[in-house]
């Protein structure tokens, strides 16, 4: 088999909005459903994403430099859709011990409290580490239910990602590739035409002050099954606007 033959082909935005949209008329959209689609999407695409590392190694034609412990990219701004702030927080609450849960959700509540509305670019530069990130092991906690935006993140040098950490420097370039990027907006696409249609907000949001507003407010998750925005202060475009241009 020709090595190209390998290369994986990203899903394509409209296919997977029709396969969405089918699945949310089949099943319909409640709590249960809103949960198993995130699971199936983060399943499909982990599947994606190893096709691609392995094209990657028998190709050659790009190297992957993460390693366990590097964390230099969770030093930012994370976006997601709200079933996936949904799917995180129920992670939280049902994948580790009663204490654990709760000393979780409050170093996130916390968290949002002090930075909320930071852009990406802040983030970077004051070090502020998400609240997931181990500040030892510099592992993450929720690895298994990190978001798409976590999961399509990558680099091919080391050096470039500790260069902008060191420097503060937000912009300082990090070689990617685009086939990580196309997968996450694919399914974002989907996520976006298929809950729209069924009457529901799916703007982007800002991933701690979503999961604050979750663990904090009451019944975030029905209210928004029916067709309430109840994350009005944890859009992630708020956090766009305190940083200034490359040069």
């Amino acid at each position: 088999m020709n090595v190209a033959d390998l290369r994986p082909v990203p899903p394509e935005g409209e296919r997977e909005a029709r396969r969405y949209v089918d699945y949310f008329v089949r099943n319909g959209v409640t709590k249960g459903s809103v949960l198993k689609s995130v699971e199936l999407t983060y399943a499909r695409s982990n599947v994606f994403f190893d096709d691609t590392y392995t094209y990657f190694e028998k190709s050659g034609t790009f190297d992957i430099a993460c390693a366990k412990g590097c964390a230099f990219c969770c030093h930012t701004m994370v976006s997601v859709v709200p079933p996936e702030a949904f799917y995180l927080a129920n992670y939280i609450r049902t994948e580790f011990d009663a204490d654990a849960s709760r000393a979780m959700i409050e170093r996130i509540v916390a968290h949002d409290a002090e930075n909320r509305g930071k852009s990406g670019a802040a983030r970077h530069i004051g070090r502020i580490a998400c609240p997931m990130l181990d500040p030892e092991s510099h592992l993450c906690t929720v690895h298994a239910g990190r978001p798409l935006t976590c999961r399509s993140m990558h680099s091919s040098d080391v050096s470039a990602c500790r260069t902008g950490f060191e420097n503060r420097d937000a912009y300082h370039p990090t070689p990617s590739h685009a086939l990580f990027f196309k997968n996450t907006q694919a399914y974002y696409d989907a996520y976006g035409t298929a809950l729209h249609d069924a009457g529901l907000f799916v703007e982007p949001l800002e991933l701690n002050a979503a999961l604050a507003t979750i663990f904090t407010e009451k019944n975030v998750f029905l209210r928004w099954l029916k067709g309430e925005n109840p994350f009005e202060n944890a859009l992630a475009d708020a956090a766009l606007t305190d940083a200034p241009p490359p040069a």
